[in-house]
C-alpha cells in the first residue's frame, strides 16, 4: 500500500512539475520573437507557482541574458544559470528526459551558460578596470575569455599603478601578479621610484643605506658611484681604500682602485729605451727587462733614445698622437700638447681652445674637458671655466658654492684669492654631506705669512688671525701681533707684551713693554730693564740690564750701569773690564758649514794685549800675553805664541806635539802638521799622531789606517806609523778597494794590489767611478775599448765596447753599450743589468741608429 502511495505521488509530481515546466518553457518562444512582456508574465507565473523549478531558474537566465538587455542584467543571468547548473543534475532520468523534450538539458544549459560569460566579459570590457576584470575572473565559472581577460586585466592595473607613481602601487601589482608580463617593468619603475625617493635628498647616508638594503639591483651601481664622488671630497688614500674593502662587489670600486693605483703613477711607470730599425721604432722596457710588444713609425724621444716622460709620443699622418708607455692611445685625436699633472692625469690640449682631463686608466667616468686644470695635490684639482676657478675632487665632485679668481695649496692649507681678499680652507672642510653641500668660502684676509713652518699668520688690515697647519684656528682675529719662537708665543697688543705657552696660557706677568729672540734666547723687557732667558723659560724673570744683544743661543752681550757682561747659556756671566775687547771666533772651513754653531769660543783681549779664551761654557782654557788664536775644528784650537805653536782642545787640554812649526786646515779627518819641512798628521778623531815623513800634505787612502804620501814629486802608501806600504814609484793614486789602488805608473794607468805589488788590469787609458747601492763599479776603457770591474777588480762587462754609461732607473742600474763595426755600416747596441747580464742586444745600420743617438 505504502509502495503505491509513493508511485502516485510521484506521478503526480512528475505531472505538475512537467506542466510547470511546460508553461513556462513557452516563454522561450516569445524571447526568440522579441516578445519580452509575454516572456516575462509567462516566467512571472511560473516563479509564483514554483520559482526553484530548474526550467524556471533556466528561463530567468534566458531573459536577463537577452540581447535587449545587452550586459546590463548579466549578474542576474549569472545567479540563474548558477542555480540550474547546481540542481539539474539532482533530478530524476524521467524529469530530465521530459525537460529535455522541451529543450532544456546539459547542453542547452551550457550554451546559455556561455552566452552569459560572454556577456560578462563584454561588460568587464566596457568597465575596463581591474576590478571589473577581476570580477569576471573570479565569478564565473566558463571563462571563455580568460586569457583575454588575464591580459587586458593585467594591462590595465599596470597602467593604474604607474599612474599612482609610488613604491606602494607599483610594489602591490608585481606582488598580485607575479607571473603578468609587465610584472619585471614594474619591478623596475618599482626600484627606480624606490631608488629615486630613497635618494631625492642626494645625502651621503641616502646612498649608504640604499647599498645596504638594495645592494643587487640595478640602481646599485649608481648609488655606489654617486657615494664615492661625494666621499672623493676632501679624501686621502686611506678613505679610498676604505671604499674598496666595503664596496668590493660594485664598479666603482674599480674606479676607486685606479684612483688609488694612479697616487704615485709616474713612480711607477717604466723608462723605455728607443731604437729604430727597419722603418719601425722599438722600446725596451727597463721595468720587466724586455722588449714591448708594440712599435710606431715615428717617435718623439724626450731625451736622446730615453723616454722618460709618462707618455710616448708617435707622429702619424702629420699629426702628433700620445700614447700610454703600455702601447694603448691617450685620446683619440690629434693633439697640439701633452703634460702630465698627476694621480695618473694628463692635461692634453687640441686645437681647441680647451683641455681635456684623461685618466691612465682611460675610463670615461674620469674625462673632463674645460678650460684649464691645476692639480693641487693628489686628490683634488681647480678646474677654470668663464666664470673663474672651481675646486673639484678627483672625481670632478664640485666643493665650493661659487668661482675664485685663483686657487693653491701650501702645507696642507687651501688658498682661495677673489680680487685682493683671500680665504683659506683644510681639505677637512671640504667633506660633503649631501650634493648641496658646498662650501661658502669668508674672504677676510689680505695678506699671510708662515711661523715656522707650522702655523699661518693671516693679515686683514691691523688685524691678524693665527692657524695651524691645517687651517685650525689658534687665535681668532684679532687686533694684535703674533710671533711664534719653537715653545711659545709673543704676543703684541697696544704696546703690551705678553708670552705664552702652545695651550695659550700667560707664563709671566702682565706689563712687558718689548722683547728680543734669536738662536733660542728670549730677552723680556719691562719698565725699561731686561731680563734673558738663556736656557729655556724656567723660572721668573729678573730684570736688571740696561741693554741686550743676543749673539746665538750660547752668549749674550749685556749692560747693567754701565758694566758690560758676557752671558752664557751654563749660566757663567762674565764682566768685562772697560779696556777689554772681545770677539766670537769663528773657522771658516767649508768642512765646518753645517755645524759653525759648535764652534764655541770667544776671545777678550784688553789695550795691553792680554788675552783670555773662552769656551762655550765660559770657562777660561788659555791666557796669556800676545796670544795668537785660531780655532781649527770645533774642538781645537792652534795657539801661537813667542813663535812657539800649540794645539789645545775645548777644555784648555794641551795636546802634545813636539817641533811642530805649523798647522794646517782640517780636512778628511786630518790636521796637517809641517815639522822639519814634512808633513805628518793628527788624527782628530783618535788625537793620534801621525810621524812627518811626507813632502806634501798626507791624503787618506783609508781612514785611520792608510794614507797617501809624497816624496820627490811622486806618491806611495804609508801607514798611521809612517812605515811604507807601497813605495813613492806612482805619478798618482786613488782608492779602488781597502786592498787595491787605481795607480798611474811612468804614465800607464793600472790597478794594483798594494800588499802583492802586483796588476790585476794593466793598458788602462782612462776610468771612472759609479757607486751604485753602495757598491763600487768602475768604467774602464783598454786598448779593445770600454768595460766594467767591481770593486774587486772582476770583470763585469768586457772590454769589447765603443761606449758604455751607466743608467739608473728608479731601483734598476743597467749599463747601456754600443759597439761599432765601421768596416760594414752596422753598430750593435746592448744593455746589460749590474752584474753583467746581457737583456737585450741588437744590429742596426748607422742611419737608424742616428736617429736616437745623442749629439
Amino acid at each position: 500500500m505504502r509502495q503505491l502511495l509513493f508511485f502516485v505521488f510521484t506521478i503526480v509530481l512528475a505531472s505538475f512539475f512537467y506542466g510547470c515546466a511546460y508553461k513556462v518553457m513557452k516563454a522561450d518562444e516569445f524571447l526568440e520573437q522579441n516578445e519580452l512582456a509575454k516572456a516575462k508574465k509567462r516566467i512571472d507565473k511560473a516563479v509564483e507557482k514554483d520559482a526553484d523549478s530548474p526550467a524556471t531558474q533556466f528561463m530567468l537566465a534566458k531573459y536577463y541574458s537577452h540581447p535587449v538587455w545587452s550586459y546590463d542584467a548579466v549578474d542576474s543571468a549569472h545567479l540563474y544559470i548558477q542555480y540550474v547548473n547546481d540542481t539539474f543534475p539532482k533530478l530524476n532520468a524521467d524529469v530530465t528526459e521530459k525537460l529535455a523534450k522541451k529543450g532544456l538539458d546539459s547542453t542547452a544549459i551550457s550554451k546559455q551558460g556561455l552566452i552569459i560569460d560572454s556577456l560578462a566579459f563584454e561588460k568587464a570590457t566596457s568597465i575596463n578596470t581591474e576590478e571589473a576584470y577581476n570580477y569576471y575572473l573570479n565569478h564565473y565559472q566558463h571563462l571563455t575569455f580568460e586569457e583575454n581577460a588575464i591580459e587586458l586585466r593585467n594591462v590595465v592595473a599596470y597602467e593604474d599603478a604607474i599612474s599612482q607613481n609610488t613604491t606602494q602601487a607599483v610594489s602591490e601589482f608585481f606582488r598580485k601578479y607575479p607571473d603578468a608580463p609587465q610584472a619585471q617593468k614594474a619591478r623596475n619603475v618599482f626600484e627606480t621610484l624606490y631608488y629615486e625617493k630613497k635618494t631625492q635628498n642626494q645625502q651621503l647616508i641616502n646612498y649608504k643605506e640604499y647599498l645596504e638594503e638594495r645592494p643587487e639591483t640595478e640602481y646599485a651601481e649608481e648609488a655606489a658611484y654617486e657615494l664615492l664622488k661625494l666621499l672623493s671630497a676632501g679624501a686621502n688614500a686611506r678613505e679610498y681604500e676604505q671604499f674598496i674593502s666595503q664596496y668590493g662587489e660594485f664598479k666603482a670600486s674599480q674606479m676607486a682602485k685606479s684612483i688609488v693605483h694612479g697616487l704615485n703613477y709616474k713612480e711607477q711607470i717604466p723608462v723605455l729605451i728607443t731604437h729604430k730599425k727597419d722603418g719601425l721604432y722599438y722600446f725596451f722596457d727597463l721595468n720587466s727587462k724586455r722588449l714591448s710588444p708594440f712599435q710606431y713609425k715615428a717617435v718623439n724621444p724626450d731625451s736622446c733614445a730615453f723616454i722618460m716622460r709618462p707618455f710616448i709620443l708617435a707622429n702619424e699622418k702629420n699629426s702628433t698622437q700620445a700614447y700610454l708607455k703600455n702601447g694603448q692611445r691617450i685620446f683619440d685625436s690629434a693633439i697640439n700638447s701633452i703634460e702630465y699633472l698627476a694621480s695618473g692625469f694628463f692635461k692634453i690640449g687640441t686645437n681647441r681652445l680647451k683641455q681635456n682631463l684623461i685618466h691612465y686608466s682611460l675610463n670615461e667616468q674620469l674625462q673632463q674637458v674645460s678650460l684649464d686644470f691645476k692639480f693641487l695635490d693628489k686628490f683634488h684639482y681647480a678646474k677654470k671655466s668663464q666664470e673663474g676657478w672651481h675646486l673639484m675632487s678627483i672625481l670632478d665632485e664640485p666643493i665650493l658654492r661659487q668661482p675664485v679668481d685663483s686657487i693653491w695649496k701650501e702645507g696642507d692649507v687651501f688658498f682661495f684669492k677673489k680680487g685682493n681678499d683671500m680665504a683659506v680652507a683644510s681639505i677637512l672642510d671640504f667633506k660633503k654631506m649631501a650634493k648641496d653641500d658646498l662650501k661658502s668660502l669668508s674672504f677676510l684676509y689680505d695678506d699671510y705669512e708662515w711661523l715656522d713652518d707650522q702655523y699661518l699668520r693671516l693679515y686683514s688690515n691691523d688685524f691678524e688671525t693665527i692657524l695651524d697647519h691645517q687651517a685650525q684656528v689658534i687665535f681668532p682675529v684679532e687686533k694684535a701681533r703674533f710671533d711664534f719662537f719653537g715653545d711659545f708665543w709673543i704676543k703684541e697688543k697696544q704696546g703690551e707684551i705678553t708670552v705664552l705657552d702652545k695651550n695659550k696660557n700667560s707664563l709671566f706677568e702682565e706689563g712687558l713693554n718689548d722683547y728680543q729672540y734669536g738662536s733660542g734666547v728670549l730677552a723680556l723687557q719691562k719698565d725699561s730693564l731686561w731680563s734673558v732667558f738663556s736656557n729655556g723659560l724656567e723660572g721668573f724673570p729678573r730684570f736688571q740690564y740696561d741693554s741686550i744683544r743676543i749673539f746665538n743661543s750660547w752668549l749674550t752681550f749685556a749692560v747693567k750701569d754701565s758694566v758690560e757682561y758676557l752671558l752664557f747659556q751654563s749660566g757663567e756671566k762674565i764682566a768685562l773690564s772697560k779696556e777689554d775687547k772681545y770677539r766670537l771666533l769663528k773657522n771658516y772651513n767649508v768642512a765646518f758649514s753645517d755645524v759653525t754653531d759648535q764652534i764655541r769660543f770667544v776671545e777678550i783681549a784688553n789695550e795691553g794685549g792680554y788675552f783670555q779664551l773662552l769656551n762655550g761654557f765660559g770657562r777660561k782654557i788659555k791666557e796669556g800675553q800676545k796670544l795668537d788664536i785660531s780655532v781649527l775644528t770645533p774642538g781645537l784650537i792652534q795657539i801661537h805664541t813667542d813663535k812657539r805653536k800649540q794645539l789645545i782642545d775645548s777644555a784648555g787640554a794641551v795636546i802634545e806635539i813636539e817641533d811642530a812649526e805649523a798647522f794646517g786646515a782640517f780636512k778628511d779627518g786630518l790636521i796637517p802638521i809641517l815639522n822639519d819641512k814634512k808633513f805628518g798628521a793628527l788624527i782628530v778623531d783618535s788625537l793620534k799622531l801621525i810621524p812627518a815623513h811626507s813632502q806634501s800634505k798626507l791624503e787618506v787612502f783609508l781612514k785611520d789606517s792608510l794614507y797617501v804620501f809624497e816624496e820627490e814629486n811622486l806618491v806611495g802608501i804609508s801607514d798611521v806609523s809612517a812605515n811604507i806600504l807601497l813605495e813613492a814609484d806612482f805619478q798618482s793614486i786613488e782608492f779602488f778597494n781597502d786592498s787595491t789602488a787605481i795607480v798611474e805608473e811612468e804614465g800607464e794607468i793600472g790597478i794594483l794590489n798594494i800588499y802583492q805589488n802586483n796588476y790585476l788590469h794593466e793598458g788602462i787609458a782612462t776610468w771612472e767611478k759609479v757607486i751604485v747601492e753602495e757598491q763600487k763599479y768602475f768604467i774602464l776603457r783598454k786598448e779593445g775599448g770600454y768595460g766594467v770591474v767591481n770593486q774587486l777588480g772582476e770583470e763585469v762587462i768586457p772590454f769589447i765596447f765603443n761606449e758604455l754609461t751607466a743608467y739608473q732607473s728608479k731601483n734598476e742600474f743597467f749599463w747601456l753599450a754600443e759597439r761599432r763595426l765601421s768596416e760594414i755600416n752596422y753598430i750593435v747596441i746592448a744593455y746589460f743589468d749590474k752584474d753583467g747580464k746581457v737583456l737585450f742586444k741588437e744590429g742596426l745600420n748607422f742611419d737608424d741608429y742616428l736617429e736616437t743617438a745623442c749629439d
